[in-house]
């Protein structure tokens, strides 16, 4: 990587100032626009001397050490990174196109000053997500379009920030974006004694550790790869002597016999083998691992120093760390290791980065790089194996299969075959300020997948993949490689002619091979229920699918339980939200499902749903004798092996609570619930207080309670109806009569006389203003009893004008396909006086408000947004039944209303619009009650 090279303990550099150039008004105003619609600000970038405080530790360069001199990672061409004025390397990651620049350091600070410089980028554009804690500006760009400049969220509470410029969540791949991953300061306590032995073996039983690259570097001397491999002998298959799928497999059929081939060789298939490098670590390992436990009074630590290893992967397997002293195996990767998997040995090995397997009490400490090689290992245009789930093993980063009391400490994984990081059959897991870093368009490339498990628990969580942010349900797409699974059978025809046996015995062979590696096969990596799954402060990234939260899929009659996430921030996901599965599998009766202070992007959605929730109906769910006794589902409780059957039940608690989606999505379902909170939800910035901004439909739902904070901090219930989707003010003076209103903090009327609400205006000195304001039907299941227009009155603008005169609110439904300048298209968002739409209003075509005084409350006429002025905040209100109710039984999905006032000359009234309610940037004295509404009653 390029950074500069760094040694324990962490070493320090003084911050150092910073200078900035003097902002150009003239180019800061002509970049305005653009940059003021990015939410930035333009001004002078901060300079590092105002956190010289901070402390930035850059790593060390990746594989650097142990006789290699050069990292593979190339240094960033569009990025230059500073942190607290400290250079920080941003590396590239482009094994499978290039979607992400990476600038990782530590500090002292979890929210330090980020300046980034792009010198062949102009600026226009920069979005920093999670999006909920980098809002409007939250950054500043220098006045030659060049550096931006913000600070890490204190609010977000987490480690790492996603930068976009020229671009946004919704444009998923080939910026490529800026990742900034900030750690913690190392703990000093989990970096070992790497004192040498004194023989230079690497085994040092003064210290409990043995140095791995020592240790390896004897032991292939004394065993070289060349003489300790061998391919698999013929042997007699599990299935000689059955008909599978209609084709007889002899009596006495035997797998090939394999052969060691070309370590460049494509599409090499069991029993074969690629050749070992001679300085493949693979069989070094499992010697180093088997001198710890041979010595457990004196040895407890396998140490990784810088440098490069080459394997298979991080494979222990059969550990009990219990039995060592202190406790637990401890497994240390220094910052510049890079830990880098082969090309495996053949495509249906069994391989993943970091495998912990019937094993206990270990512990995975350093910054050290896990490298998958994923993209060489399942890439056709490198080694052309095949990866479906009918042709290998499934395989993922980091896999914990059987096996308890595991930490992981800092651990770093990229690159990644499928999954990147997952559990089967795992009991009190532990992961610390975990990465998964492979930002690539490949296959299962879920962030966490905690397929099955309990007592698991993930605490700062940053994952750049292409599926699932998160996923659990016992799914193992290696039940896709089984010998009775039909995608296999099709692969080698049985059960026609051609039937290819000597294949499928070999692939039987290579399916036997794995589980005799593990302990058990590929139905039983998931043999137990999950419960109490807990993630919290995590950001998660995803380039080509997935949903946000996945739970249920492929459950094999197994149950989950208890889920919970909390500041779970999801960018970027293509299919859903929260998904709790109406599996075609087993109902997996969850229990409970919380989500707490966390965050979903939707932009991508082009027809998903922010929440799927599916609990149970009552009715009976069957697991078959046969599902049991051949494909891995749970067992019959009473140990019989017989047909039973269980109750779908509904989900006894979902809760979600302070949960933000970035834009609506069509619709959301929950189904089979009994008690179903939702509080403080808020859809594109705005705080859900009425049922249209979060259209739910529900079934089977015991309790149901939907509820916001109001400004004064009390609990309300969400009001049936909805708020504007969108409004504006037009105004007929000279002045006005082409400028859109459309983001102005305030609605204005006036009533020129010209027509019943001052629509026929058409020329001359008059100061005419019409406000319309569009509401969204879509979420209405049938028509409402009463509807009822809100607004809230700001005040009026003469003080010449008498407190105690009186006026009236008129509203008409209009469409703005019908236009005053002929047009069939006026929207609110380029809609003006001369492009408006056009209507006639009357004494019966029109809905009033009751008659109301004007109040004391001046809002003096003038450019600016009258942000800080006092707020006469009464609720003016007209009902519109009749419009809201022949709107539904047209079949409209919107209602758009011209309000105005009745008359007075000199009567110029102002109301809170959308963007005045909105905070941080909308009228100081509102709040979001006051944003236009329609209540409904049902």
């Amino acid at each position: 990587m390029a950074h500069r090279a760094k040694q324990h303990p962490t070493s320090h550099r003084a911050a150092r100032a910073r200078g900035v150039p003097r902002v150009n008004r003239i180019i800061a105003a002509a970049a305005g626009t653009a940059i003021a619609a990015a939410g930035l600000s333009l001004g002078t970038a901060v300079s590092a001397h105002a956190t010289t405080s901070v402390t930035v530790h850059t790593y060390a360069p990746t594989g650097v050490g142990g006789g290699v001199t050069t990292s593979p990672d190339v240094a960033s061409t569009k990025y230059q990174v500073q942190v607290a004025g400290v250079s920080v390397g941003a590396v590239q990651y482009t094994q499978n196109g290039h979607n992400f620049d990476v600038a990782r350091f530590a500090s002292s600070s979890r929210t330090p000053t980020i300046t980034v410089t792009l010198p062949s980028t102009t600026i226009n554009t920069v979005n920093v997500y999670p999006a909920r804690y980098y809002p409007s500006g939250s950054v500043s760009v220098s006045s030659d379009k060049h550096t931006l400049t913000f600070t890490m969220s204190a609010a977000a509470a987490l480690n790492e920030a996603i930068v976009m410029v020229n671009g946004d969540s919704t444009n998923a791949a080939g910026q490529p974006y800026l990742a900034v991953v900030n750690d913690p300061l190392e703990d000093p306590s989990q970096h070992p004694d790497t004192t040498d032995a004194p023989d230079g073996s690497g085994v040092n039983t003064q210290t409990g550790v043995v140095n791995f690259q020592e240790f390896a570097a004897k032991y292939l001397t004394v065993h070289p790869n060349s003489a300790a491999q061998t391919a698999p002998a013929a042997t007699t298959s599990s299935v000689a002597g059955q008909t599978i799928d209609g084709t007889a497999i002899p009596a006495g059929q035997k797998t090939s016999a394999g052969m060691l081939v070309s370590p460049s060789s494509v599409n090499v298939r069991y029993p074969n083998e690629r050749t070992m490098a001679a300085n493949d670590d693979t069989f070094a390992l499992q010697a180093a691992i088997k001198a710890i436990e041979n010595n457990p009074t004196q040895l407890n630590t396998l140490y990784f120093p810088n440098g490069t290893y080459l394997w298979s992967g991080l494979l222990v397997n059969g550990v009990d760390g219990g039995k060592l002293t202190g406790g637990k195996l401890k497994i240390y990767t220094d910052e510049g290791a890079l830990l880098d998997n082969r090309v495996q040995a053949y495509m249906e090995a069994f391989e993943p980065e970091i495998a912990i397997v019937n094993s206990s009490n270990i512990e995975i400490d350093g910054r050290g790089m896990f490298d998958g090689n994923g993209v060489a290992n399942y890439n056709a245009h490198s080694s052309g194996d095949l990866h479906d789930a009918s042709d290998s093993q499934h395989q993922g980063g980091v896999m914990v299969m059987h096996s308890s009391d595991i930490t992981f400490n800092d651990t770093y994984e990229r690159n990644s075959k499928q999954w990147n990081w997952e559990t089967h059959t795992a009991n009190t897991i532990t992961y610390n300020n975990i990465k998964a870093l492979t930002p690539y368009a490949q296959p299962w490339i879920d962030g966490t997948d905690f397929a099955s498990g309990q007592n698991i628990t993930a605490d700062h969580v940053f994952t750049l993949g292409n599926d699932d942010a998160f996923a659990s349900g016992h799914y193992d797409s290696s039940n896709g490689f089984t010998p009775l699974s039909t995608g296999v059978w099709n692969n080698f025809q049985l059960g026609t002619s051609s039937a290819n046996i000597q294949g499928y015995v070999n692939a039987v062979g290579a399916y036997n091979a794995v589980a005799g590696q593990l302990g058990f096969d590929s139905n039983h990596w998931d043999v137990e229920d999950s419960k109490s799954v807990s993630v919290s402060n995590t950001l998660n990234w995803s380039v080509n699918a997935g949903n946000a939260i996945r739970l249920g899929w492929q459950t094999n009659g197994y149950q989950l339980t208890d889920y919970t996430f909390i500041n779970f921030n999801s960018v970027s996901a293509k299919v859903g939200g929260l998904y709790v599965m109406k599996t075609p599998n087993t109902y997996p009766r969850v229990q409970s499902v919380v989500v707490k202070n966390s965050s979903i992007d939707t932009s991508r959605f082009p027809t998903g749903t922010s929440i799927w929730i599916y609990g149970g109906d009552g009715t009976a769910q069957t697991v078959t004798a046969d599902q049991q006794a051949n494909w891995g589902f749970a067992p019959n409780p009473d140990g019989s092996g017989n047909t039973y059957t269980y109750t779908k039940t509904p989900i006894p608690t979902v809760d979600l609570d302070n949960v933000w989606f970035s834009k609506q999505t069509p619709s959301n379902t929950m189904t089979g619930v009994t008690n179903a909170t939702l509080n403080n939800l808020h859809v594109a910035g705005q705080l859900v207080e009425y049922t249209s901004q979060f259209p739910l439909t529900t079934s089977g739902i015991s309790k149901l309670t939907t509820t916001y904070t109001d400004a004064t901090g009390q609990t309300q219930a969400v009001k049936f109806g909805a708020a504007t989707n969108g409004d504006t003010w037009v105004g007929a003076w000279v002045g006005d009569q082409t400028t859109n209103n459309s983001s102005d903090l305030t609605l204005i009327t006036r009533n020129t006389g010209a027509g019943l609400m001052g629509e026929q205006y058409t020329t001359g000195s008059g100061d005419g203003k019409l406000s319309y304001i569009q509401f969204p039907l879509n979420g209405l299941i049938h028509a409402p009893s009463k509807a009822t227009l809100q607004l809230t009155y700001l005040g009026h603008r003469y003080s010449t004008v008498p407190s105690t005169d009186t006026d009236q609110l008129l509203a008409q439904p209009v469409s703005d396909t019908v236009c005053t300048t002929g047009s069939t298209s006026c929207p609110i968002s380029i809609m003006t006086w001369v492009n408006r739409p056009s209507f006639t209003a009357t004494n019966t075509s029109v809905a009033r408000s009751a008659t109301f005084a004007l109040g004391s409350t001046i809002v003096p006429e003038g450019g600016g947004s009258h942000q800080n002025n006092p707020i006469d905040g009464r609720v003016i209100t007209v009902d519109v039944t009749t419009f809201v109710q022949n709107a539904y039984a047209a079949g409209q999905t919107s209602l758009l209303l011209a309000v105005c006032n009745a008359g007075g000359t000199d009567h110029e009234l102002r109301f809170v619009s959308s963007e005045g309610a909105t905070s941080p940037a909308g009228l100081t004295n509102a709040n979001a009650d006051m944003m236009p509404a329609l209540t409904l009653a049902p």
